[in-house]
């Protein structure tokens, strides 16, 4: 079968090769047009002063992008021009129906909805923002938030609840808002939130802000005990140094216990923690609860496997000043009971030659003022026994043993030689 050429005049030629080239320019002019208006939209910073011009401009330049609609419309809720937020409003507006899919746009048409007053029509917009993105949990906590404050609790606490499970950053502002809205009724919240690990880590925080510090140390009890020494430790800490600055030093040692991994350094109520010195003495970084060593370089302190009386190591002090000021205290912070009696008693060796006075003093720990302190040290070559009897003020639950000197009134005070102890016990009488 014979190919017939379809035959074509110059001058008709002309024509569609111009007029094609003329589509082809216009069609670049357009895009290029709408992706720098769009780039810049992205890129905008809508608190520079000429930011009305430029968002007129991109509007102009691109009206059928969402983009340039949505930077105007977030420029325009933030003036103070009365007319700017209904036209904020229309903005968004615009931009949802450019880009019916996005559940972003969706979300703050809602809240501009809201602004304006128009709450049936803003629960429509957080419902097809939600309908979009079902499970983002970020949509989930903006609608179920949305919900709380019309009074839909139901199903407001059920997405918020949705939210914190997925995402623990929403935890602690479900609770806190739960709490509000039960007059601080933990069984509620949890009902509504579910007795899951992120709400009773956020029940810990917001209880202890509160000083419902027994209520929150029950929190804390529920968390995962393998958890509480690894996920929640800051937590953990960050809650024992609350309860300890509200001078609750029971809840702050039964916190720091469960915060370690080896029995032998938790701390227990009533008792010394490393009284025999078989564990490392840390020069820093101790807990509360631990053996605390002020800073200095005099007198030195430490561990010794020849100064011991039992075990494998004694605490050692080695002093060699003149000066008032060379004194590095050691102290321990213990929880007690609060009205009972106790008998603190350990063992040391003394060889010093010095004007001042050596003992062990019992303080509260809230107040630092003394209880009770033991005789003074002496000259002992051999090991020798220290004790004092004391009952806590029925106000105390803590209390910090220390070791004081006595008898440096002014800037000189010399002391030399050397202080071993080992086998701090207290027990309760």
């Amino acid at each position: 079968m014979a190919l017939k050429l379809l035959k074509i005049e110059p001058k008709l030629a002309r024509i569609l090769f111009i007029g094609t080239a003329i589509i082809c320019l216009a069609a670049t002019w357009f895009f290029i047009r709408w992706n720098f208006a769009n780039a810049v939209a992205t890129r905008i910073d809508l608190r520079q002063p000429d930011s009305r011009r430029v968002v007129d401009w991109l509007v102009e330049m691109a009206p059928a992008d969402p983009q340039t609609h949505f930077v105007a419309a977030l420029f325009l809720e933030k003036t103070f021009d009365p007319g700017d937020l209904d036209r904020s409003l229309n903005e968004y507006e615009l931009a949802v129906s450019l880009s019916p899919f996005n559940y972003y746009l969706w979300q703050n048409l809602a809240k501009a909805r809201n602004l304006n007053g128009d709450t049936t029509g803003a629960e429509a917009a957080y419902k097809k923002a939600l309908e979009l993105a079902p499970n983002y949990a970020a949509v989930q906590w903006v609608v179920g938030n949305f919900l709380l404050r019309q009074g839909n609790t139901d199903e407001g606490f059920a997405l918020a609840a949705q939210a914190a499970a997925a995402d623990p950053v929403f935890s602690p502002a479900a609770v806190s808002t739960a709490l509000q809205i039960f007059d601080g009724n933990v069984v509620e919240v949890r009902c509504v939130l579910g007795d899951s690990e992120t709400t009773n880590a956020a029940l810990t925080t917001a209880l202890a802000a509160a000083e419902r510090f027994d209520e929150s140390y029950e929190a804390w009890a529920k968390l995962p005990a393998q958890n509480r020494s690894t996920e929640q430790i800051k937590l953990g800490e960050a809650l024992a140094e609350k309860m300890a600055a509200a001078n609750k030093f029971r809840l702050a040692s039964r916190i720091t216990a469960d915060l370690q991994t080896v029995d032998t350094v938790k701390p227990v109520i009533g008792q010394m923690a490393n009284g025999s010195f078989e564990n490392e003495v840390k020069q820093k970084g101790a807990n509360r609860f631990e053996w605390r060593i002020a800073e200095g370089g005099e007198p030195q302190i430490g561990l010794s496997d020849s100064q011991k009386r039992s075990g494998k190591f004694g605490l050692f002090i080695l002093f060699n000043t003149i000066q008032s000021k060379d004194f590095r205290t050691i102290s321990q912070t213990v929880a007690v009971e609060p009205g009972a009696r106790y008998e603190l008693e350990m063992f040391y060796r003394a060889d010093l030659t010095t004007a001042a006075v050596f003992k062990w003093e019992v303080a509260d720990a809230a107040t630092t003022a003394a209880i009770a302190s033991t005789p003074p040290m002496i000259l002992a070559g051999d090991w020798a026994i220290l004790k004092t009897v004391f009952t806590v003020p029925d106000t105390v639950d803590g209390i910090i043993v220390r070791l004081v000197r006595e008898g440096c009134g002014g800037p000189a005070c010399r002391v030399s030689g050397r202080l071993s102890f080992d086998d701090i016990a207290l027990r309760r009488l």
